[in-house]
C-alpha cells in the first residue's frame, strides 16, 4: 500500500502543476489575444499607422509564430505602402491559422496590391467557403471579377453582396456598370436610379445621373453652379399643374445653400415645356418663390432670374445629343473669374 501510495502522490502532484500550468499559459495567450485586438482595432480606428506598425513589430520580433501579431503588422504595411512585407507577413499568418477568414480577406488585398489577382481570387473564395456571408471577401471578389472582365460572374457576386448589404456604394455603382457593359439597359436603369436615390453626391453621382441622362431618363441632372457641379433630383410637380412636390424641397435647399453661400453669381433658372409655354413660366415663378422664402438673402440681393420656353432643352452629353421635354435648369452667370 505504502508502495502505491508513494507514487500516487507525486502523480498527483505533477498532473495538477501541468493543469497549472496549461492554465496559466492559456490565459496569458487569452489575455495577449484581447490585448491584440485591442490595440489594433484602436490604431487602425484612429488612423495611428505608425504607431501600429511600430507596436506590432516588436510583438513579431519577441513572437514570430504568433499569428494575430503577423496579420496586423501585415494590416499596418499596407496602410504604409510597404505592399510586399505586408504579402509576407499576412501569407504566415493564414499559414499559422487557416481558418480565419479575416486573415484570408486581408490576404486577397496584399494579394492585389502586388498585382497577383489569380492569387487575391482564390484567397477570397478561400474565405467565402469557410464564411459565406463575408461581406468584405464578396465585394472584394466582385471586384477583382470585374478587372478580370468576368462580367457575369461579377454581377452575381455583387448581387450576393447587396443581399448583405443592400446600401453597399460599390456594389450599387459597379451593378449598374456591369449591367450598362453587358447592354440590359431596362435594368441598367433601374439600377443608377438606385445608386442615386441612396448616393446623390459626389462624383460617381454625376457620373451615375450621365449614364442615366444618356438613357433619355432625367429623374436627376447635373447643373453647373459656378465653379460647382451639384447633382440634383428632377423636380417634381402636381400632376398637370405648377404646384411643386415635397420631393423637390431637398434639391431646391442644395441650390438655395449652394448660391447663398457664394459671394458672387446670379442664379438663373430655365424652365422647359413642350407645347405649354405658360406652364413653364409658372413652374419658374413657383420655384423663385420657395427660394425667395426660405433663402431670402438671395432676393434681397436680387440674385434670382428666372426664364421660360415652350421647346424641349437639347444638349449633348459625351458624343450624345439627347432631348428632354420638359425640365428646368439651373446655373450661374455674372461669376467673375
Amino acid at each position: 500500500m505504502r508502495f502505491v501510495l508513494f507514487f500516487c502522490i507525486p502523480l498527483f502532484l505533477l498532473s495538477s502543476c501541468t493543469q497549472v500550468n496549461n492554465i496559466g499559459q492559456q490565459i496569458e495567450i487569452a489575455g495577449r489575444f484581447v490585448k491584440h485586438t485591442v490595440q489594433g482595432e484602436h490604431y487602425l480606428s484612429t488612423k495611428n499607422y505608425q504607431r501600429g506598425y511600430e507596436v506590432f513589430k516588436e510583438a513579431v520580433q519577441l513572437d514570430p509564430d504568433d499569428a494575430q501579431s503577423l496579420y496586423f503588422l501585415g494590416r499596418f504595411q499596407l496602410v504604409l505602402k510597404e505592399k510586399k512585407s505586408a504579402l509576407k507577413h499576412l501569407k504566415k499568418a493564414v499559414i499559422l491559422d487557416p481558418d480565419d477568414t479575416n486573415y484570408l480577406f486581408w490576404l486577397g488585398v496584399a494579394y492585389a496590391e502586388n498585382h497577383h489577382f489569380k492569387s487575391e481570387r482564390k484567397s477570397y473564395k478561400k474565405a467565402l467557403a469557410l464564411k459565406k456571408d463575408h461581406l468584405q471577401a464578396l465585394i472584394y471578389l466582385g471586384h477583382n471579377q470585374l478587372k478580370s472582365k468576368q462580367y457575369k460572374t461579377s454581377l452575381v457576386t455583387y448581387q450576393k453582396a447587396l443581399k448583405l448589404w443592400p446600401q453597399s456604394p460599390s456594389s450599387l455603382y459597379n451593378r449598374a456598370l456591369l449591367l450598362n457593359i453587358l447592354k440590359r439597359t431596362p435594368e441598367e436603369k433601374q439600377a443608377w436610379l438606385e445608386y442615386l436615390d441612396f448616393y446623390p453626391a459626389g462624383s460617381l453621382a454625376r457620373r451615375a445621373t450621365n449614364h442615366l441622362n444618356r438613357l433619355s431618363d432625367f429623374s436627376y441632372r447635373n447643373h453647373s453652379l459656378g465653379a460647382r457641379t451639384v447633382t440634383l433630383g428632377k423636380m417634381r410637380f402636381e400632376t398637370i399643374t405648377a404646384r411643386l412636390l415635397k420631393s423637390s424641397y431637398l434639391s431646391l435647399d442644395v441650390v438655395g445653400a449652394t448660391v447663398s453661400n457664394m459671394e458672387q453669381g446670379t442664379l438663373q433658372i430655365i424652365a422647359y415645356q413642350k407645347n405649354n409655354k405658360a406652364l413653364a413660366r409658372q413652374k419658374v415663378i413657383n420655384i423663385k418663390n420657395y427660394l425667395k422664402e426660405h433663402f431670402p438673402k438671395l432676393e434681397k440681393q436680387k440674385r434670382i432670374q428666372v426664364s421660360w420656353f415652350a421647346v424641349p432643352e437639347t444638349y449633348r452629353i459625351g458624343k450624345k445629343k439627347v432631348r428632354a421635354d420638359e425640365s428646368i435648369r439651373f446655373f450661374l452667370t455674372d461669376v467673375r473669374k
